[in-house]
């Protein structure tokens, strides 16, 4: 027992010979007088903190599930199995449940107790002698947590050693105990019989008073301080802490960015390779060009597929810290969004833009370069921000990208690239107005082809030589200054209004809970 990073699941984890060891310090693990070795998880069980169990199937699927793995053939015959399984199924108390499924995100099912006896239960048909648990009442009402207990006593006085972890129990739990190790920072502070600790602390000159829970006293004891009390900040600093916070996960955790910024180069280097100066006047080039062109906006939108891990990845985190008032919603989503953004969207779209840019041999001049940059930017950002409103709606990552995957589909089929939105049907043609992929074609092409008076070879009614505003007003692309520049705006409403609509489904969550 011991304050939350104290090492209980630690030693734990070492006395279960689930870490090595020869990590310790000092000292060995013995189990019966003997050096542990691998053969220690025959006789053994380890049930972990988080129930893990299959949603889909039932409280008996899932114990037969375990017996059918873990008990002999030889030994156990179908009938030997199924009996082991009603046995446990009855000692645990979960007769009345046995057939109910565990339960899903979509699908209710059993209740906590219930999936915690199951967890026990599916270690219990090995008949081990010797069970570990970590921290087994966390997540459980007082009266379901007593129930585990006094369930793992049932088992003790059947002859199993029951070791386990645990933070701050009632004295229902406590008085339970017959051995009891408090930890505090990796360090043994007391080892031996439960009822004897008070004695123990009251001769070190530590008194528990009247009435108090002695688990409360021994973990103000071993903490050794009170906590200062907490103001809430609510001035501009609030939005600099949240921020500093977020930057410093990024960059303790920078494999994301890593990865963004690798797979921006290599993409940038291939493009650039596959369409490597070739020359505008080949029958080929239009189609060389106009297929990079939608390559690149295809590679800016699907390459942002991981924004949609933003919200989801921190949902808790962010409903309990703002449930207790550390920070306003606003203030967790401009923190998160712009640290997002800097480093995993617009510094690498910046790099790939360049890398393909020049090997492609278009515009070689600044200014069509710099509205090259500014194209594929206003792409990514924009497909970032659908991301976050798909991140900041759903609650699992597997949600999330069906999802996603739908609307960028969609947006790609009306791209005006894989097929001419002149040809489609009248009610449906509405829907490009809504595409990412189209805005940035579209500004693409005039970016190349805008004023362009060298041939280019083009199959409208037959293979023919035309100059670039023709190939335009073939495509209805209006090459107008206006032309070009509504459809930039074009992307900037749409991220402007999925930002927005991803703040109010962050808001929408907090109201929730």
């Amino acid at each position: 027992m011991g304050p939350t990073g104290s090492g209980k699941t630690s030693l734990l984890d070492v006395i279960a010979g689930r870490k090595d060891p020869k990590g310790l310090k000092s000292g060995q693990v013995l189990v019966d007088n003997t050096t542990v070795t691998s053969d220690l998880r025959l006789c053994s069980a380890y049930v972990v903190q988080n129930d893990v169990l299959m949603g889909t199937l039932t409280v008996r699927e899932n114990l037969a599930f375990s017996a059918n793995l873990r008990l002999s053939r030889k030994e156990y015959s179908s009938a030997d199995k199924k009996m082991r399984v009603d046995s446990v199924i009855q000692e645990l108390g979960l007769k009345d449940c046995a057939d109910t499924k565990i339960g899903t995100m979509f699908l209710r099912g059993i209740s906590g107790g219930e999936k915690k006896r199951c967890s026990i239960g599916m270690e219990l048909i090995t008949s081990p002698s010797l069970m570990f648990l970590d921290e087994p009442t966390t997540g459980l009402d007082a009266n379901t947590a007593n129930s585990i207990m006094e369930l793992l006593q049932k088992l003790s006085k059947k002859g199993k050693t029951v070791i386990f972890s645990i933070h701050q129990p009632r004295y229902s739990i406590f008085s339970q105990f017959d051995h009891l190790t408090l930890m505090n920072k990796g360090e043994i502070i007391y080892a031996g019989a439960a009822n004897k600790a008070i004695t123990y602390f009251e001769d070190l000159g530590y008194k528990c008073e009247p009435f108090n829970n002695p688990a409360d006293f021994f973990l103000d004891v071993t903490n050794g301080t009170i906590l200062p009390q907490i103001h809430n900040n609510k001035s501009g600093a609030e939005y600099f802490s949240y921020s500093g916070r977020t930057v410093r996960n990024i960059l303790r955790n920078p494999q994301t960015s890593y990865a963004q910024l690798f797979l921006n180069i290599f993409f940038g280097i291939l493009v650039g390779l596959i369409y490597y100066q070739i020359p505008h006047t080949l029958p080929e080039a239009l189609q060389n060009r106009t297929g990079a062109f939608f390559f690149l906006v295809i590679n800016m939108v699907f390459g942002n597929l991981s924004a949609v891990e933003l919200f989801i990845s921190e949902r808790v985190l962010f409903i309990h810290e703002n449930s207790s008032g550390f920070y306003r919603t606003s203030v967790y989503f401009l923190s998160k969004v712009f640290a997002d953004l800097i480093p995993n969207r617009i510094l690498p779209v910046f790099i790939f833009s360049a890398i393909p840019y020049f090997m492609m041999g278009l515009k070689p001049d600044m200014e069509a370069f710099f509205l090259y940059c500014l194209t594929m930017s206003m792409v990514s950002l924009s497909a970032v921000s659908l991301a976050f409103l798909v991140s900041a709606s759903v609650g699992s990552f597997a949600m999330a990208n069906i999802l996603i995957a739908m609307p960028y589909v969609f947006m790609m089929v009306f791209g005006g690239f894989l097929v001419n939105l002149n040809s489609m049907l009248s009610w449906m043609s509405w829907l490009k107005w809504a595409s990412i992929f189209r805005y940035g074609y579209n500004v693409s092409a005039l970016n190349t082809f805008q004023s362009n008076q060298d041939s280019l070879y083009v199959c409208i009614s037959a293979v023919i030589q035309t100059k670039g505003d023709v190939y335009l007003d073939h495509q209805e692309i209006d090459h107008s200054t206006w032309g070009f520049w509504q459809n930039q705006v074009a992307l900037t409403g749409i991220m402007c209004m999925c930002l927005i609509l991803a703040y109010v489904q962050l808001c929408r969550i907090n109201r929730w809970k």
